[in-house]
């Protein structure tokens, strides 16, 4: 990583942001493959792998921080998407563990298209598909992400 990041910032680059992991075991892909059979619930080994990622990530970030360099910026899309999962009704999700695409178990981006049978109100999935979240979900993470974007466009 060290390698990418001194490659953009020897193009010249002056703010760089990354985005962590989200919890990979609640993807319902990952279900799917991990627990295929009721209930489906998600893979808490899976997510914690995606905590000690993001973890690291940090600190890795952090300390590849300096007075002169760019500016590095995390951003957390774990906790939001945790927080959604966890307490679905609270933001107006009816379902967690399937996407709104084709059966919701497996699909994925191609697999995904005009075709595919689309659940009648995507804005109550937190996954579109079984990998990315829905543009309400997006929009929540983006509110959850607004205050750091902000501080940053102020401090430019």
């Amino acid at each position: 990583m060290k390698q990418l990041m001194q490659a953009l910032i020897d193009q010249g680059a002056r703010l760089i942001g990354l985005v962590g992991l989200p919890p990979m075991g609640c993807l319902p892909a990952v279900i799917t493959l991990t627990s295929p059979f009721s209930p489906r619930q998600c893979n808490e080994s899976l997510s914690q792998i995606a905590i000690d990622f993001n973890q690291k990530l940090q600190s890795e970030l952090k300390a590849m921080q300096t007075d002169q360099g760019p500016t590095i910026v995390y951003f957390d899309i774990y906790q939001p998407l945790i927080d959604i999962l966890q307490n679905p009704s609270q933001f107006g999700f009816d379902e967690t563990n399937i996407g709104c695409c084709g059966s919701g178990l497996i699909e994925a981006t191609f697999a995904c298209n005009v075709g595919s049978k689309i659940c009648p109100d995507p804005s109550k999935y937190v996954f579109f598909d079984s990998i990315h979240p829905t543009e309400a979900t997006y929009n929540y993470i983006f509110k959850k992400m607004q205050p750091v974007i902000d501080e940053i466009i102020q401090g430019q």
